[in-house]
């Protein structure tokens, strides 16, 4: 019985390394101070792009004119000539929110996935935000088309989000965190 169950062990032991991720990105799981959901962080082990660079990201007008012709004046932070965000500014920590992503680049991202991740300065853990895709029918004028999202911030502070597109980097935006 006893080598059975020695047996059992060492099988269960290999099995368990055998299976095990051998990437270099740990994820660590925590729960956030509700206990509701589940945090995902991912220990950096690779170069943060533009790493030494935190100054606050711009905020800019756009107006969208839809073919009703009525149009709506947008604050969006971010970069007028690839994508940015509208929603509640200021943003608050630990309150997810609901923003509006703009893409304005000329590339057809169409059902692309996007992942936002995000680092706050002075750490050195990315923390998935949010992720979605930009859809053909999510035009909103004719030089805009636009992703809904729901952002969460773990805590205030100074955060950069690292927005992907097909899983690689594609902008950087720069947003202080309250």
């Amino acid at each position: 019985m006893k080598v059975i169950i020695l047996l059992l062990s060492m099988f269960s032991i290999v099995w368990l390394i055998a299976c095990t991720d051998t990437n270099n990105t740990a994820i660590e799981e925590s729960a956030n101070q509700d206990g509701e959901n589940q945090e995902k962080t991912e220990k950096v082990n690779y170069e943060i792009p533009e790493r030494d660079n935190w100054t606050l990201s711009s905020k800019f007008e756009h107006t969208v004119e839809p073919e009703s012709g009525e149009g709506h004046t947008y604050e969006i932070v971010g970069n007028k000539n690839t994508l940015g965000f509208t929603g509640p500014f200021p943003i608050v920590s630990k309150q997810p929110q609901k923003y509006m992503w703009f893409y304005f680049g000329k590339e057809n991202i169409y059902d692309i996935p996007v992942e936002v991740k995000a680092i706050k300065k002075g750490t050195d853990k990315v923390v998935n935000i949010d992720s979605g895709t930009f859809f053909e029918g999510a035009e909103v004028s004719p030089n805009s088309v636009n992703m809904p999202s729901h952002l969460r911030f773990p805590s205030a502070g100074v955060w950069k989000l690292l927005i992907y597109i097909d899983k690689k980097h594609f902008e950087s935006i720069v947003v202080h965190v309250e």
